[in-house]
This record gives C-alpha cells, sequence and structure tokens, in this order.
C-alpha cells in the first residue's frame, strides 16, 4: 500500500516521521522482541532525526533497536560528508542512544571491499524484513546512492550491498542499498520535501522511472508499506 501525507513545512514533516519511527519501531519490539531501522543521510532526515532525540529519546527501547545505513559516501566516518558519521554523531550526543545497536559500514582498502563487507554484515542479520527504512531523495530523483542513467541502478543482484563508481554527484564511490534489498521492507518512509525536489517527485508520482520511483515500486510489489511525507513546496501545484 502507497499512502502520501501532505504537510505544511519540512519541520512539520520531520516531526511527523520522527512519531511514525517510534510506533514503528516499538510495535516490531512488542511484536518480535527487536526491531532494525535503515537511517538515511540528508537535511530533511536530519532534521527528523533530531527531533527523535528531542521528543522521543525515552519511549522506546534502544537496546532492542539494531540501527543500519542505506548508503554511504566512500570516505573516512569521521569527514562531514560521511552520512553515517554524521548521524551516529548525533545520536552519541544523547546517552540515551547509548545501548542502541549500530551496525554500520566499516570504510575499507577499496570501494568494492567495502560494500562486500557491509553486504556480509547485512547478510548476518537473517532478516525478513527491516521494520523501518528511511529514504531521502535528491533535484534529480536519486534516493539511497541510486542516480538516473547510472549503468548499475536496474541490475540485478544477489547482494544487498553493491558498490556505485562514477556517481554524478560527488563523491563519485559510494556504496548503496540495492535493488534486492529494497525487496525485504515492511515500512518505507520517503522524505519529498523542498522546492529544489518539485520537478524530480511529480515526475516519480506521474511517470515513474526515477529512482526513487523505482525504489518504492520494488518495495511496494514485495509487501512494504510506503508513505511519501511531502511538506507544501516540494508539492507545489
Amino acid at each position: 500500500m502507497t499512502e502520501i501525507r501532505n504537510y505544511d513545512t519540512t519541520d512539520d514533516v520531520a516531526k511527523a516521521a520522527a512519531e511514525n519511527a517510534v510506533e514503528i519501531l516499538n510495535l516490531a519490539i512488542s511484536e518480535r522482541g527487536s526491531a532494525t531501522w535503515v537511517l538515511a543521510g540528508g537535511s530533511s532526515p536530519l532534521a527528523a532525526y533530531k527531533e527523535l532525540i528531542a521528543s522521543f529519546s525515552d519511549v522506546v527501547d534502544w537496546s532492542k533497536v539494531t540501527v543500519l545505513m542505506g548508503d554511504e559516501r566512500y570516505v573516512p566516518l569521521d569527514e562531514p560528508d560521511s552520512n553515517w558519521g554524521t548521524i551516529i554523531a548525533l545520536f552519541d550526543a544523547d546517552p540515551a542512544f547509548d545501548t542502541m545497536h549500530r551496525l554500520g559500514p566499516t570504510i575499507l582498502e577499496s570501494v568494492e571491499r567495502t560494500a562486500e563487507a557491509y553486504d556480509a554484515k547485512i547478510a548476518a542479520l537473517e532478516i525478513e524484513r527491516f521494520d523501518l527504512v528511511w529514504l531521502g531523495v535528491g533535484e534529480d530523483g536519486h534516493t539511497l546512492s541510486l542516480f538516473p542513467d547510472n549503468p548499475g541502478f536496474m541490475q540485478p543482484s544477489t547482494r544487498w550491498v553493491i558498490p556505485i563508481h562514477n556517481s554524478p554527484k560527488p563523491p563519485a564511490q559510494r556504496i548503496s542499498f540495492s535493488l534486492k534489498a529494497l525487496e525485504h521492507i515492511a515500512e518505507l518512509v520517503i522524505f519529498a520535501t523542498g522546492a529544489s525536489k518539485h520537478d524530480a517527485l511529480r515526475k516519480a508520482r506521474l511517470q515513474g522511472g526515477v529512482p526513487v520511483a523505482v525504489a518504492a515500486q520494488v518495495a511496494e510489489e514485495n509487501g512494504a508499506e510506503v508513505r511519501w511525507l511531502y511538506d507544501a513546496e516540494a508539492w507545489g501545484s
């Protein structure tokens, strides 16, 4: 099932995403005793992490939550360009999240080895579905590190994580969840915010084909609940 929710501002989207995350994670914990949450980089998800930390740090048993990273740039984790490093620094600032399990990537000697190692980590979880996955959207409609016109974008893979070369947006080398990983999602939340994303998101709604639309389609066809969280600027007229 796909649901589109419209909000006035990016702050409203951040609050809604944080509230939804708490609901989904607590439901998974109550049903199975644990929860998995795949994080996303970008300004809108970052605002939602901050909202969650400020308002909901004490309403989830974080010792039962495992967080992962949907894509990462091939840079040292202490650099500003690192998605994982940036997000984990936010959680590290609040002791309430000290017990949260962090299954992040390790930057190794090559982007191929980095992707292989992270793929192995995720495969070792032996889970049927990620309870919650957050995705952002780029101005060109990319999501994760899956870009339009990238030769590897639509290629089938047996792996959860693939290396990305020659990304049109620097840095050129990255690792990313594959389309296979998107087949194993219970709840997918897509942050559709900002006027600069309007054209790509309109194309995603009306025509499909752009990476974020393909990602949502793959997830939904494999049983995911898909929620698009729009602000007024991204929705437009």
